[in-house]
């Protein structure tokens, strides 16, 4: 007898879920980050790079949060 992998979702939703944190962690990385690294305002008092990794790290709580929340 196989158990099934925890580590996989097993419903359409879990892998939308994933998907979506896989792009929000995208967005943390190097293509992305010298982008917003190049950006001059402040936003909210803080440069733009640390309101822009904060936003992406906070949508992606969001997202793990939601995932817990409906238990999929």
């Amino acid at each position: 007898m196989e158990i099934p992998s925890h580590y996989r979702p097993r419903t359409s939703r879990g892998r939308f879920f994933i998907g979506c944190f896989a792009v929000l962690f995208a967005f943390t990385q190097w293509p992305f980050l010298a982008w917003a690294n190049r950006i001059e305002p402040l936003v909210f008092g803080l440069p733009f790079l640390y309101a822009y990794l904060s936003a992406i790290y906070a949508l992606m709580l969001v997202a793990l949060w939601l995932l817990w929340r409906w238990r999929v």
